[in-house]
């Protein structure tokens, strides 16, 4: 018995362990791509559509191994949503009910559409993210809250110093941060995201994420999680590493030039600073922020709010991939076009003419959900983001889901891309869990 208690304590540190090293690895992306007929279109390799396997896979199937041979029986319906001590035995069956109609919902969707094996793929992301924000909330208490903080900071930092160094270097680095998932790009790379400032182009840092859009998102939302969980009592130690943290992140965030990113930064230190200093200072927070506002319209960085035309090619894209994915949801309305094959059938929506640049999902999360599973699997998706707001019983945590909410608003990679993936499971996670309350 003894021998037993002890193998399965060492099965405990191993899955904290593994636990940490998925937040550490969540922004890289090291992986294994394979590229079956479905990936291509127009003759194009699409990332979108290839399946890869990740190191971070990797470490959730580990997870999910240890998990089954733990103590903790793997079940979908001991998610602390669908217990019955949570809403009470007749509201539970309507959530099994609920789920057993999605996955019908589904299953007939990717048996109907273009392409059954994509849509299949789609169907394993989708269990295995599922998993992970349901580990998430079920064992999250089981980890020290100050050293996850620690573990997004490890990733925020070094993403950060990454990501300034190729600013000033006008390109990737490469050499070990190959390893990573940094990919080669300089501001020749066709593609590649440049800004243009004052009529000068400007090169995006990318870190080892897909797009720079991207490397704020994660910027965003891990120095939400820190800002939230920081506390007076840190040791001078982890203080000053956390402070170190939202520092090197905060100019990082700046260089991507992600604009809604940043203006929602801007907002959540506006938001910390007055609730802490407001009632005192009221007359000085008003012209510290009016001076604030006046000298970030006055840097370069201030063109990328103000400089902002509708012919530009970014928001002609956006429109266009909107217009698409609104044909594509008449024309399905109740299945969609399954899972994983919005860009399986965008072509058909677009113009001959269109650049295969065009080849993008829609750049709105809710559109996306529509346009793939239909009015069943859009319904599904709203009711339970409307759950998780009412189940949330740490104030800190709505800001890192309003976040991720309001950038899905005009972007798609928390459902499209691996980091984004990992990271709003991680949110949704934490949401559902009995974390100890922390506020801003």
């Amino acid at each position: 018995m003894t021998g037993f208690l002890l193998s399965n304590q060492k099965l405990n540190n191993i899955r904290k362990l593994l636990n940490y090293l998925l937040i550490i690895f969540l922004p890289t992306q090291v992986g294994k791509h394979f590229w079956p007929d479905f990936s291509s279109i127009k003759g194009a390799r699409v990332d979108y559509l290839s399946p890869t396997l990740y190191f971070t896979d990797m470490l959730i199937l580990l997870v999910l191994v240890l998990w089954i041979f733990s103590k903790n029986k793997f079940s979908i319906f001991n998610f602390p949503y669908f217990a019955k001590a949570s809403r009470g035995k007749q509201f539970s069956i309507k959530s099994k009910f609920s789920i057993v109609i999605l996955t019908f919902s589904l299953i007939i969707g990717i048996f109907i559409s273009k392409s059954p094996f994509a849509g299949v793929y789609g169907l394993v992301k989708l269990m295995e993210f599922g998993f992970l924000g349901i580990y998430t909330a079920k064992n999250i208490n089981k980890l020290k809250f100050q050293n996850i903080l620690l573990m997004f900071s490890v990733g925020i930092i070094f993403e950060s110093v990454l990501a300034i160094i190729q600013y000033f270097n006008h390109g990737s680095i490469q050499g070990i941060f190959y390893f990573f998932g940094e990919r080669f790009f300089n501001s020749q790379t066709p593609g590649i995201a440049n800004a243009s400032l004052g009529g000068e182009l400007v090169l995006r840092p990318y870190g080892t994420f897909s797009h720079p859009n991207v490397l704020a998102g994660y910027l965003l939302i891990g120095m939400t999680l820190i800002v939230g969980g920081i506390k007076n009592h840190e040791s001078r130690i982890k203080g000053a590493i956390l402070i170190l943290t939202l520092i090197i992140g905060t100019i990082a965030l700046f260089l991507t030039l992600s604009r809604i990113a940043i203006a929602l930064w801007l907002l959540i230190l506006i938001f910390c600073f007055i609730r802490k200093f407001m009632i005192h200072n009221s007359l000085f927070i008003i012209l510290f922020l009016v001076g604030i506002l006046t000298l970030g319209l006055a840097t370069p960085l201030g063109l990328r709010f103000t400089d902002i035309k509708l012919t530009d090619e970014s928001i002609v894209q956006r429109e266009s991939l909107i217009q698409s994915s609104i044909v594509m949801i008449k024309d399905n309305p109740l299945f969609g076009v399954g899972l994983n094959n919005f860009l399986i059938n965008l072509p058909a929506y677009q113009k001959p003419s269109a650049p295969l640049s065009y080849l993008q999902p829609v750049h709105n999360i809710f559109l996306l959900v529509m346009s793939e599973t239909g009015i069943i699997g859009f319904s599904f998706f709203v009711w339970f983001l409307i759950k998780t707001y009412r189940r949330i019983n740490s104030y800190f945590i709505i800001y890192p889901l309003s976040l991720i909410i309001i950038l899905g608003l005009f972007d798609h990679y928390f459902l499209t891309l691996q980091q984004g993936q990992l990271l709003f499971s991680f949110v949704l996670g934490l949401c559902w869990s009995k974390s100890p309350k922390r506020n801003y």
